[in-house]
């Protein structure tokens, strides 16, 4: 099977992916919505424009039951009958057609928004293969609009049955009216018959709506192995990867504005790192790293850490080593266990100090950092 076949694309298609695609014109559009905005708009501006229609095609009835034998004898006044005939329906109609094709364009951007684009003029190779047409052919979609289509035909032949035989009366009195009432009647019969296939086509576009939102968000699907392709691509560019760091940064001083103040000592290089230590037995068995940042950050620890009364200590051979070998909420490495013991025990000997039930400690003792766990000096 292949790696990319439907099987395969369990995951939703990403941010980029959908972007690309609304761009190539691939959007969710329902064809059921806009005709049944077209039929609705349609029957309800011809109830409102029947009157001036019914007059018009009336007079446009009557004028070959007028005997002329100047018009006659003339070729040309036949022909200029017709011409002029034609153009003042052009004129009667103009307004609805201009009206309905402004509506056509509306609502063919609905939904999904008005989009663009020169990819779908022009034929792909894909849909001239005859594989890929068979395929299409005897696809899942396929098959919905085949179901759809059969719905639609029993509905509209429902609809029209049922107004057929409710007007079949009015039908039979029309010959016996004057051409002006008869052709507003029909007008009025056929702008009925308009609204009611709009409503059975909006029906049908409730449920095609999602259905075409699912079926496109189903298309677009990717493999695993795709969002990884392109999760490395995107971490690629320098704008995604600028992006990145600045939401890392912003992260990281949020972390630092929240832990510092929660932190036991503050231990430094003192200018180029910063390590945030706590000490507490019922989250850890040793001591663990809270907060840690290099230059600005450090900077930054150091700031907080004196809003907060926090003690800060400089131990740069400590900090490096805890800085290179501890992730933070991770605990410091064994071999560092008796230094930070040894700090942590000075701060509590200067805290008793400070508040005067102690007396002042000795200064800190050199402290012991394995080899292996050195760093060497920025």
């Amino acid at each position: 099977m292949s790696q990319n076949s439907a099987q395969d694309k369990t995951e939703e298609a990403s941010s980029q992916k959908l972007r690309k695609a609304r761009e190539e014109g691939q959007i969710a559009r329902s064809k059921e919505l806009s005709s049944a905005g077209l039929l609705l708009l349609g029957g309800f501006a011809m109830q409102w424009m029947v009157p001036s229609f019914g007059r018009f095609f009336a007079e446009l009835m009557k004028r070959p039951q007028r005997f002329d034998w100047q018009g006659a004898r003339d070729p040309q006044m036949m022909v200029h009958w017709t011409a002029e005939a034609l153009i003042n329906m052009l004129w009667v109609l103009l307004p609805l057609f201009a009206f309905l094709a402004l509506m056509l364009v509306l609502l063919s951007s609905l939904p999904g928004g008005m989009v663009l684009t020169w990819k779908k003029i022009f034929p792909s190779a894909e849909k001239l293969n005859p594989l890929k047409g068979l395929k299409r052919m005897f696809s899942s979609h396929s098959l919905m609009e085949l179901l759809k289509s059969v719905l639609k035909i029993l509905l509209i032949g429902s609809t029209l049955a049922l107004l057929l035989q409710h007007q079949w009366p009015t039908l039979l009195m029309m010959n016996r009216m004057p051409p002006q009432a008869a052709m507003e009647q029909a007008l009025r019969i056929l702008s009925q018959a308009f609204i009611l296939l709009g409503g059975v086509q909006m029906l049908i576009a409730v449920l095609d709506v999602p259905y075409q939102r699912w079926s496109l968000n189903k298309q677009l699907r990717m493999t695993k192995q795709e969002v990884k392709d392109e999760h490395k691509n995107s971490e690629g560019r320098p704008e995604i990867k600028a992006r990145i760091r600045q939401v890392q940064a912003m992260l990281a001083r949020a972390r630092i504005e929240q832990r510092v103040p929660q932190a036991d000592v503050i231990i430094v290089n003192p200018t180029h790192y910063a390590v945030a230590i706590k000490y507490d037995p019922q989250r850890a068995n040793a001591p663990f790293v809270i907060a840690k940042g290099v230059d600005g950050m450090a900077e930054r620890i150091r700031q907080v850490a004196k809003q907060h009364d926090k003690m800060v200590m400089s131990l740069p051979e400590l900090t490096r080593a805890i800085y290179y070998s501890t992730r933070i909420d991770q605990e410091v490495p064994a071999g560092l266990y008796t230094a930070v013991a040894y700090v942590l025990n000075h701060v509590l000997q200067l805290r008793a100090y400070q508040a005067g039930k102690g007396r002042k400690p000795n200064p800190l003792a050199p402290l012991h950092v394995p080899p292996e766990l050195r760093q060497p000096e920025r």
